[in-house]
């Protein structure tokens, strides 16, 4: 069996797989369930402020997005924990910290650096803090928290430098990926003495409307998460991690092994995730780790370090993809079963029904590849022109 484990900041964790800030997570027994299931780590709910705008809505604040009957995303109002601080102080953080797993606290940054560091410094006191993550990312609180302070550099590089000013533990700081720029801000908190970095929080969104009344099916902006921003959420991570020399903590879309893996040959060292427990229970952190032990066998690594950032060599622009030679589909005729649909997603009229199966004219083909994404038997490949 494979080594699971990995070291991140410093910190070493049981194997890559976080339970990510949000409501499997809301309380001591729950970070203690996500540990019992096999999690690396676990992140509370972010720890912040008592006060009215903290508090999260109880009429529906979340809605799964589909698209016919298949969840895509999910859309939620979930803001930071509901227990008290002193619950945290008192009972909660002793509960989570006997499931065995890192202790990863989540704390919100405030306004003001110096306040963000005075909790930080009352949890560490309690001595149940193994690394700090900072949140200067949720997408829809009050306008001088959250993605406020992370979409600007020297706000959120501030916020690192007072909690590492009084941390004996790693302070890491999670980012949002509501900006047009993660590098900059990545380079930013790194010279402010970073350890490491999460990306992403949700993206912003909005849930729409019910078309059959005409009303709004939730009436604020929203987080936006779950398998429909992985691919945004790796571009950032091989963005930073192409860039920056900083570990890396990924999250966003993770709901199966394949996940876990892509993002690590991302560059990512631990991978956090939230809606698939969500959805399918905290069994899916156990099948993930099953599925993590039974790759890693098959193809004979024994640990993640052999496949951290494996293809970032391989990231290039689209100018100088287009200096290529270029391609066209191939259709295996003994695989086709002249469905169609690749037809039917061909914008370049090069594809047709055959005597046998469809046929492709490569003069016309312009290597696009979408045909192949459709085809139910993956019987379409890119050949170079002969």
């Amino acid at each position: 069996m494979a080594d699971l484990s990995v070291n991140y900041c410093g910190v070493t964790y049981r194997n890559p797989l976080i339970s990510a800030s949000a409501a499997q997570g809301w309380d001591g027994i729950a970070l203690k369930t996500a540990a019992e299931a096999g999690a690396g780590g676990v992140v509370p709910k972010t720890l912040g402020p008592e006060v009215s705008w903290a508090a999260h809505p109880r009429n529906g604040r979340m809605y799964v997005y589909k698209v016919g009957k298949e969840p895509v995303g999910m859309l939620d109002l979930e803001l930071f924990t509901t227990k008290s601080r002193k619950d945290w102080f008192d009972k909660e953080l002793a509960i989570a910290k006997e499931g065995g797993a890192v202790m990863h606290i989540s704390i919100l940054a405030m306004p003001d650096p110096a306040d963000t560091a005075a909790y930080a410094k009352q949890l560490l006191d309690t001595g149940l803090v193994d690394l700090f993550e900072i949140n200067v990312s949720c997408p829809m609180p009050a306008d001088t928290v959250g993605m406020h302070i992370g979409k600007n550099p020297e706000l959120a590089a501030a916020q690192v430098r007072a909690v590492k000013a009084i941390a004996d533990v790693p302070v890491t700081i999670k980012l949002t990926p509501n900006v047009s720029d993660i590098v900059e801000i990545a380079k930013a908190v790194k010279k402010a003495g970073a350890d490491g970095i999460t990306i992403g929080n949700s993206l912003r969104g909005f849930a729409g409307a019910d078309i059959e009344t005409g009303h709004a099916i939730q009436r604020a902006y929203c987080g936006y998460g779950g398998p429909a921003v992985k691919p945004v959420i790796m571009a950032m991570v091989t963005d930073i991690a192409r860039h920056v020399d900083i570990p890396i903590s990924a999250a966003g879309g993770v709901t199966s092994s394949k996940d876990v893996i892509e993002y690590i040959m991302c560059g990512a060292t631990t991978v956090q995730f939230a809606s698939a427990i969500l959805w399918n229970g905290y069994g899916t952190i156990t099948k993930i780790i099953s599925d993590l032990n039974d790759w890693m066998d098959r193809k004979g690594y024994k640990s993640f370090d052999e496949i951290r950032g494996c293809m970032l060599d391989e990231i290039t622009t689209t100018e100088a993809l287009a200096e290529e030679a270029p391609m066209h589909a191939s259709i295996d005729e003994a695989a086709c079963i002249s469905c169609g649909r690749c037809a039917k997603s061909c914008a370049y009229r090069a594809i047709s029904k055959g005597e046998a199966s469809y046929v492709v004219d490569p003069d016309k083909c312009d290597g696009c590849g979408l045909c192949g994404n459709f085809c139910p038997k993956d019987a379409i490949s890119l050949k170079f022109y002969e």
